[in-house]
């Protein structure tokens, strides 16, 4: 008799029970689909300075041009152009008000030179990456009241970054022609 109950009993297919996989899947899949609203990834398209270029015809033209250098160092924030040196030495403090006085020169600066878009980020070594995020944000917008609201303008988005000389920029010739 036990032989014969082992025989049927091996040679019907057991039975699988998915309702609790279903379950599991019916509540999973909704969820991933909403979490995925929620995560995005911000890229920042950043540039590499460019060298010098030695054509005279080339120079005399950037004569006239703005190449704007923020350098980032441990204690203080030089804004300088490349041809004219050093516009505003701002020293660094924990507090962070610092950077409300880059985003005002970067502002007076943009008033000036409407037209410019790039700016050149050069980087002591060691600077802490939050700093370097925060830099980031100061060159590329600034928040405006219009009317109620407030909105983001634009100052400097196209950023190149690089390393630091290790000397400071003179500064700049002011003398009125």
């Amino acid at each position: 008799m036990k032989r014969r109950w082992r025989k049927q009993h091996l040679s019907q297919p057991g039975e699988v029970n998915i309702t609790a996989f279903m379950n599991l899947m019916v509540i999973l899949v909704p969820f991933l689909l909403i979490t995925a609203v929620f995560s995005r990834i911000t890229i920042l398209d950043l540039n590499l300075p460019v060298p010098g270029n030695p054509n005279q015809a080339a120079q005399q033209d950037d004569e006239e041009k703005l190449e704007l250098e923020v350098i980032v160092r441990r204690d203080v924030v030089e804004i300088g152009d490349r041809k004219r040196g050093r516009l505003k030495l701002v020293n660094v403090n924990d507090d962070g008000s610092y950077l409300t006085e880059i985003s005002d020169v970067l502002q007076e600066i943009k008033a000036r030179f409407p037209d410019k878009t790039d700016i050149t980020l050069l980087l002591e070594k060691d600077i802490p990456y939050q700093r370097l995020v925060e830099m980031m944000d100061t060159l590329r917008v600034v928040k405006v009241q219009q009317g109620e609201e407030s909105v983001n303008a634009e100052l400097f988005p196209a950023i190149s970054i690089g390393d630091a000389p290790p000397g400071k920029l003179h500064t700049a010739d002011r003398s009125v022609k």
